[in-house]
């Protein structure tokens, strides 16, 4: 699925589909090569680790990720440029 398809569901409740996995953002879904973050989960549970899961949820597009930094001795702090996609108020199940 293409940003602009992930676009058009903004706003919406949606049933996303994949694969649970952890980033250093948090617990995300890799639906079809994109990292959808899930709201208030900072990983997921053993049982539920690189499962395949049905995710339904509120899709939104906001700033969960800071961006990173420079410091002044030009060390780069961690940290994602742009908006992440994230489910809000997600349930979730295995399929």
């Amino acid at each position: 699925m293409t940003e602009t398809e992930l676009d058009e569901l903004l706003d919406k409740e949606v049933t996303l589909y994949g694969i649970a996995m952890d980033a250093k953002g948090g617990a995300v879904l890799m639906h079809q090569g994109n990292p959808i973050y899930i709201e208030g989960l900072d990983f997921w549970p053993d049982e539920l680790f690189k499962k395949k899961l049905n995710v339904t949820g509120t899709l939104v597009l906001i700033k969960l990720i800071p961006d990173p930094t420079i410091s002044e001795d030009g060390a780069i702090s961690q940290g994602a440029e742009g908006m992440q996609y994230v489910l809000k108020d997600a349930k979730w199940e295995e399929y």
